[in-house]
């Protein structure tokens, strides 16, 4: 009777493993196919919605303070709607004001149902951080391959299947190279930190390489700069807030070299900007001037000098930006326009000051600041600086990640 209980806990725990090893490869594919879409949906909001609830029994308490935010951030956005004399457009469906606000809101959540994930490998199926890490790398590698072959087909057939432009710069399944690099650069940073395996280590760095991403190479400077320092204690400590002078050192030339690197990475927007009638005069018809960046560059801070506090709503920058007190001499676009300028830039024009505050808040009360919690806070807060939006999904597991890292170092 004993040998039969043990046997079926074995089988149980097997299946455990096995079916949650099924689903770190799906967050894998989430994360990959980020902004793949079934008519108005994404491919990781079906899954987030539809499959990954039914694999989470317990959510840690502490990712509720986020859940606060982002309800307060929809408050904020309904009363800005109901109380503003802004003219919001109006694109019909899921695109319109307030709607909009509610998808962004519903997004966020999803970000969080994707955080719970980690948590639950680690309380219900007995994985251990570097064991979900593992398959989560391993599962990208294998996806990579996929993507490698499908490059070289672009390649031979000129096809535009992962990649675009006459350089074929690869973009996976993301909407543009520069996102996707800046994703790969977090792979590469995981593969340092804890398993430097180096066959991945070389995918990774082609995959950066072939992105011809200018986001994914600043990242992988970053989290390059932070694995090194845990090769070497004297740099190691300067990641450690406790040495004040040292933490303080590194973060005022981190901002210098940062403000450097992405001055020169912004050059050519700067450039635009600096001749914007000329240019227009010449290039009014070309997307990539009166949309995305470099138009949200200078109407973004139009918006946000207009609605300082708490800024226009969720989701609302692409229903307000055509309006004439903040596009200036850029025309009228009838597209979906978005930033492209990434999570923080949003959310001071979307939710203001304050919004931004919320978040910062519910940000440092998650993270433990020693030397780890540091490498955690950048892999979860770097991406949103450099170009993903909040509700781009793999910062949040990434923040799963951690839950369970810092669980198994403290016994919690």
């Amino acid at each position: 009777m004993m040998m039969s209980s043990s046997r079926a806990m074995t089988m149980g725990n097997s299946r455990g493993l096995s079916i949650s090893s099924i689903v770190i490869f799906f967050t894998a594919i989430a994360c990959q196919l980020t902004d793949v879409a079934l008519g108005p949906v994404k491919v990781w909001e079906l899954m987030a919605i539809s499959l990954f609830p039914f694999f989470i029994r317990r959510i840690e308490t502490k990712l509720l303070v986020f859940l606060v935010v982002f309800v307060l951030l929809m408050l904020l956005s309904l009363f800005k709607g109901a109380t503003t004399d802004v003219y919001f457009s109006n694109y019909g469906g899921l695109k319109s004001k307030y709607i909009i606000s509610l998808v962004r809101f519903v997004e966020l959540v999803l970000c969080l149902v994707v955080a719970c994930l980690p948590f639950n490998f680690y309380r219900n199926n007995g994985l251990s951080y570097t064991d979900i890490v593992r398959k989560f790398l391993n599962y990208n590698g294998i996806i990579l391959l996929g993507i490698f072959a499908l490059f070289m087909v672009d390649v031979a057939a000129g096809s535009k299947l992962v990649s675009y432009g006459p350089t074929h710069r690869m973009r996976g399944f993301y909407v543009e190279g520069g996102p996707y690099g800046l994703y790969i650069s977090t792979l590469l940073l995981l593969e340092l930190m804890f398993l430097k395996r180096k066959l991945f280590l070389a995918m990774f760095a082609v995959a950066l390489l072939l992105s011809q991403s200018k986001a994914g190479i600043v990242g992988a400077v970053v989290f390059g700069f932070l694995a090194m320092t845990f090769r070497y204690p004297f740099l190691r400590s300067f990641i450690n807030p406790k040495n004040v002078f040292r933490f303080s050192t590194l973060m005022l030339v981190g901002v210098l070299l940062g403000g450097a690197v992405m001055y020169k990475v912004a050059e050519n927007y700067v450039d635009d900007l600096s001749n914007l009638n000329e240019v227009l005069a010449l290039r009014g018809n070309d997307p990539s001037l009166v949309m995305g960046r470099i138009a949200a560059t200078y109407i973004g801070p139009n918006i946000i000098s207009d609605n300082p506090y708490i800024g226009v709503g969720l989701g609302a920058y692409s229903l307000v930006r055509n309006n004439s007190e903040y596009r200036g001499p850029f025309p009228v676009v009838p597209g979906w326009d978005l930033t492209g300028l990434g999570g923080f830039f949003n959310l001071m024009i979307e939710n203001g000051a304050i919004g931004v505050i919320l978040f910062l808040i519910a940000t440092i009360r998650y993270f433990k600041f020693d030397e780890m919690g540091m490498v955690f806070f950048v892999l979860f807060v770097l991406p949103f600086l450099l170009g993903a939006q909040l509700y781009m999904v793999y910062p949040w597991l990434y923040l799963g990640f951690y839950s369970v890292y810092r669980r198994e170092m403290t016994n919690e």
